[in-house]
């Protein structure tokens, strides 16, 4: 099973419909906040999409209706914890995170908010960040994750978007 994971998208419509769409056979897709006006516009055009794209709630998101955590339950026994990140910035970012999904029994943790790629290990917990699709800190493009679930654990990996595929806006 494959999931796309997405996070900080700040209003970039055309981006986050890029990537959805050149995505559609993942199973599902998770924004980790900052995009709650651009995904709202996608699904009221394509209302088809709405029980596929899970979200939570920003620092930029005003809607008390998004979650600010979401527990996933994956195949083969996985389970991830979704958060944008904002509300655990208090102390030690790393081991709230990890405490945060030993609190919900997850084996990933899927954030936002840094605006930075990370993809790293912490006491048995995958701490994995997409990047911002839009306004990225780190030495990356704007990019997005994938989550491929498998039996024998979750195979991660990031992509980038270019810039110039955006000029060409696939159909939905």
């Amino acid at each position: 099973m494959q999931i796309l994971v997405i996070s900080d998208t700040h209003g970039r419509y055309d981006i986050l419909r890029k990537v959805l769409s050149e995505h559609r056979d993942a199973e599902f897709v998770i924004h980790c906040g900052d995009g709650e006006y651009e995904t709202e516009r996608l699904i009221a055009e394509h209302p088809e999409l709405k029980q596929w794209i899970l979200q939570v709630r920003g620092n930029c998101d005003h809607d008390r209706a998004i979650p600010l955590v979401r527990e996933i339950a994956l195949p083969y026994g996985h389970k991830a914890v979704a958060v944008h990140g904002h509300t655990m910035m208090h102390g030690d970012l790393q081991q709230n995170l990890v405490n945060l999904a030993k609190d919900c029994g997850a084996d990933i943790v899927l954030f936002g908010h840094l605006h930075v790629r990370i993809d790293r290990n912490v006491e048995g917990i995958r701490l994995f960040s997409p990047g911002s699709a839009a306004l990225p800190r780190d030495q990356f493009p704007p990019g997005f994750g994938l989550l491929d679930v498998m039996e024998g654990g979750i195979l991660t990996s990031h992509g980038n978007i270019s810039r110039s595929s955006l000029d060409s806006m696939p159909e939905w």
